[in-house]
């Protein structure tokens, strides 16, 4: 069947629940129900449970600096995923306007998940929703050093045009260094959009992002290796952080409140799916 593109009284009418619907022309992401080798965890939310808060018992989710206003289960297309949406009534600048949860272990204890491992999940682009909104979303994976403490918050965050001067796309927070190889200071590395991604960022489509912890030349320390759709888009071996990183601590799922904003869905919700972390046996 070919996809028709809906008007905004076709949105209006049918309400966010339809969104990401046969009806709308959205396709599946990947199925949801899959082994995976060496996971430490792999979240496919099909269960409540996936998205409860974190306990003395069970791994879970803890609010990182505002809670958004939805969190939860979400059927869409037939398929199981993470319903996020912002709280318009908070703040839109400064600190606190980053809204998000973290995913820990049982009793709020890091995943100390060494080199090797792999953090992945699916995430939706929606671009006829997003039309004319400022969106920016993503996960930070905290790393630390052998110690535990915490030493990057390595970023990819992903950006519509209207929330960066018209350039749409991914983009990397980094750690710089300078001749010594100590710290020098941090950026945003602006990714994109590649073609070969293969995404329109004005399309409605399901990406993959993974993020490996890969050994330093040097033996000292590691860092990421970013892949978008399974293609290599940054390696961050050639920045360095505050002291060498060898493990995973947390992740960070985290969204830029920007309030009521008015577009199609004004404040729209974002979907994630299939978040897994493998550690190497």
């Amino acid at each position: 069947m070919a996809y028709t593109k809906p008007s905004r009284r076709d949105v209006l009418k049918l309400g966010a629940a339809a969104l990401g619907t046969s009806v709308l022309g959205v396709p599946a992401a990947a199925s949801s129900h899959q082994t995976h080798p060496n996971a430490r965890f792999a979240l496919d939310f099909s269960d409540s449970a996936h998205v409860a808060p974190n306990t003395a018992g069970s791994a879970g989710w803890v609010t990182d600096r505002y809670a958004p206003a939805t969190f939860t289960t979400w059927e869409m297309n037939g398929e199981d995923t993470l319903r996020v949406k912002p709280d318009a009534s908070g703040a839109t600048s400064g600190f606190s306007a980053y809204q998000g949860k973290k995913y820990l272990d049982a009793g709020g204890a890091y995943w100390h998940a060494g080199d090797g491992s792999r953090f992945s999940y699916d995430f939706f682009i929606d671009g006829f929703v997003w039309s004319g909104e400022p969106v920016r979303t993503g996960f930070w994976p905290t790393l630390g050093d052998a110690s535990g403490a915490i030493s990057a918050y390595p970023i990819m965050e992903y950006r519509t045009g209207k929330a960066s001067d018209g350039n749409p796309g991914f983009y990397a927070y980094v750690y710089e260094s300078d001749e010594n190889g100590d710290f020098a200071g941090a950026k945003w590395e602006y990714i994109g959009l590649p073609k070969k991604l293969k995404i329109d960022p004005s399309g409605r489509q399901w990406v993959t992002i993974e993020a490996q912890l890969h050994e330093l030349d040097d033996g000292m320390g590691s860092a990421l290796k970013w892949r978008i759709n399974n293609k290599l888009v940054l390696d961050e071996r050639n920045y360095n952080v505050f002291s060498p990183s060898t493990q995973f601590l947390e992740f960070i799922l985290n969204t830029r409140n920007y309030g009521e904003t008015g577009g199609i869905i004004s404040n729209p919700p974002l979907y994630y799916d299939n978040m897994v972390l493998t550690e190497p046996r």
